[in-house]
């Protein structure tokens, strides 16, 4: 992995759904497999390499900043990585901090290289050298991944000819693609972000499009869950469990 590319955690929600769902910890640190959402998403930046990890937590939520300053930083500096805990001390949304990544480490190289974020809420094995890799091949701006996620929908869809039916199907399933929640930010997407804005992925990957920026996609098939209520910690056991040698510590 380049030595001017770093990693970004976002972990600044404020896990609403998770709370609502019963949980009594806040959302990062829900264990799935045994391992806290925000650890399993900080060893995937290290099995990829990154040398410089970010992490953005709410400034009004201690125990997820006193976990990343702990147990985080004592994972980082095992395995030889520089890290750094960003404060939000108002919500920057799901991308913000990307603009305080710069200036939270002492001389950091990320100041003229590309950050790959992930959502500490998003479990997924997707090879992050790759989506980097791809992303300066292409000379993007901002590269998002992308999968196909399937939508069932709860009625009876219905083909018609004119007023002839010619096909029912129960609740069919059809794919839809979405974003992964990872992406990667060139200098130009970041320095697109002004200090302190509170920005999701979305607003700053138009606001890229309508500067004329290119802005590209990262197909990929990886297994993904977005982990947002204890319902779906249930799921990403499962899905930890099925595809183990994708989420090997």
């Amino acid at each position: 992995m380049p030595s001017d590319a770093a990693g970004l955690i976002m972990a600044g929600g404020t896990g609403e759904r998770m709370r609502r769902s019963g949980s009594a910890v806040p959302k990062p640190l829900v264990a799935v497999a045994g391992r806290p959402l925000l650890e399993w998403n900080l060893l995937a930046l290290l099995r990829a390499g990154l040398g410089e990890i970010h992490v953005s937590v709410s400034a009004a939520d201690g125990r997820v900043r006193d976990f990343a300053r702990s147990r985080c930083a004592d994972l980082a500096g095992r395995h030889g990585a520089r890290f750094a805990v960003i404060e939000e001390p108002q919500p920057l949304g799901s991308i913000g901090a990307a603009a305080c990544v710069a200036g939270s480490l002492a001389g950091s190289p990320a100041r003229r290289g590309d950050i790959v974020a992930v959502n500490a809420d998003n479990l997924t094995s997707l090879d992050l050298r790759a989506i980097l890799a791809a992303h300066r091949a292409d000379g993007a701006a901002l590269t998002l991944a992308v999968h196909d996620e399937p939508f069932t929908i709860p009625y009876g869809q219905v083909t018609l000819e004119g007023s002839r039916v010619v096909a029912y199907r129960e609740k069919p399933s059809f794919p839809v693609r979405i974003c992964s929640a990872v992406s990667v930010l060139g200098p130009e997407a970041v320095h697109a972000i002004a200090p302190g804005e509170s920005i999701g992925l979305p607003a700053l990957a138009n606001r890229l499009l309508q500067a004329g920026a290119a802005v590209r996609a990262f197909h990929h098939a990886a297994p993904w869950i977005d982990v947002n209520d204890l319902a779906a910690r249930e799921r990403a056991e499962a899905l930890v469990s099925r595809f183990a040698d994708g989420f090997a510590a």
